[in-house]
């Protein structure tokens, strides 16, 4: 549920329009995990205005629609203006246990109609200090909970850190953001949806991060997407060692190098090897992509061109029988064993092979 909450948050910012371009909420930083090693960002209220978010909202409204899975609150998720994530990652003493996930959201809330709603949703109250914290009652999300602090501000995450949060915020609310918190600023002004890792992504796998796993040589990375002047990508990985640094950055190219060339099947990515920037510093590996508003315009109708092809090809599939017809097995031939040369003529004896 938790990877549910942050994919559909980062998704569906694009499709409500916003009144105007957001500004830095400095007050999300409060509800930073205080030990965080992990830090995402995402500026909902500048990405819904962009070029980027008109082109793309056919596409982000059939992957919203596809998703198998109810969310509390999606009709307000048009109110939301930034979204924080942070987490600390796995515990050393305990690799069983999953990361600790914290999420701040600021926006315009109606506090009333949220909380009808999560009791609607099956989520039980539970009080903690001057707050009431709703807590999911299905079984693969009990230790999860969401807390509607103001009309501005909403928390989701797992229960204790829910409460670490609540009582640091109430103990001193002017307390200074961790050291994590400096170095996402420059990336926060700079980019709309961003990503700090101090850590190797080994250290965040679990359900809660499925994908952490697979960057098996990182120590940490940073990432920014922005979305002003079309679309930026730029990705900056740090390897274990300057001979993975190599490795990760020939994989990559020829990732996207196989990804340009699958014109039958992906059609859209043509010509990305060709935007597609690699260069190596030591055990840092920089990846930049730049569409500019043209790009942003084709590749978006590339991608409404394939899925409208997709959509007939399961069309055509659905109408095709679910057995295929049996096939009318051809008649036995007679086998029969002809002796030549007898005065009476030919003689054909009946063969029965062996079983």
């Amino acid at each position: 549920m938790q990877v549910r909450i942050v994919t559909v948050l980062a998704c569906l910012c694009l499709l409500v329009p916003a009144p105007a371009a957001a500004q830095t909420d400095a007050g999300l930083w409060r509800f930073v995990h205080p030990n965080a090693k992990a830090l995402i960002g995402i500026d909902v209220q500048r990405i819904r205005t962009s070029h980027v978010a008109g082109e793309m909202a056919s596409q982000w409204h059939s992957m919203v629609t596809a998703m198998p899975f109810p969310l509390p609150g999606m009709d307000l998720i048009e109110t939301i203006d930034r979204v924080v994530v942070s987490s600390p990652g796995r515990n050393e003493k305990d690799p069983d246990e999953e990361p600790p996930l914290l999420i701040a959201v600021s926006g315009k809330f109606e506090p009333g109609k949220l909380r009808q709603m999560l009791l609607k949703a099956g989520s039980k109250p539970q009080a903690f200090n001057s707050v009431t914290i709703y807590r999911p009652q299905d079984q693969s999300s009990q230790d999860f909970g969401f807390v509607v602090l103001n009309s501005q501000t909403l928390l989701i995450g797992d229960v204790k850190s829910l409460c670490a949060a609540i009582e640091r915020v109430e103990r001193d609310p002017a307390a200074p953001p961790p050291g994590i918190v400096e170095r996402a600023r420059d990336l926060d002004l700079a980019y709309d949806f961003w990503a700090v890792l101090l850590t190797p992504p080994s250290s965040l796998g679990g359900d809660r991060f499925p994908l952490a796993d697979v960057a098996g040589e990182l120590t940490g990375l940073e990432a920014g997407i922005a979305v002003r002047d079309g679309l930026a990508f730029d990705v900056n990985l740090h390897a274990m060692s300057e001979r993975a640094a190599k490795d990760i950055a020939a994989q990559f190219s020829e990732l996207i190098h196989l990804a340009s060339k699958d014109r039958e099947n992906h059609p859209e990515w043509a010509g990305l090897d060709r935007k597609l920037k690699v260069t190596l510093e030591h055990a840092d590996v920089h990846l930049a992509l730049r569409f500019d508003v043209k790009d942003v315009t084709r590749l978006a109708k590339s991608l409404d061109e394939g899925r409208a092809r997709r959509q007939q090809l399961a069309a055509k599939a659905a109408q095709l029988p679910d057995k295929p017809p049996e096939l009318q097995k051809a008649p036995e031939r007679r086998q029969v064993i002809r002796i030549e040369g007898l005065d009476e003529g030919p003689r054909e004896i009946p063969y029965k092979p062996p079983r």
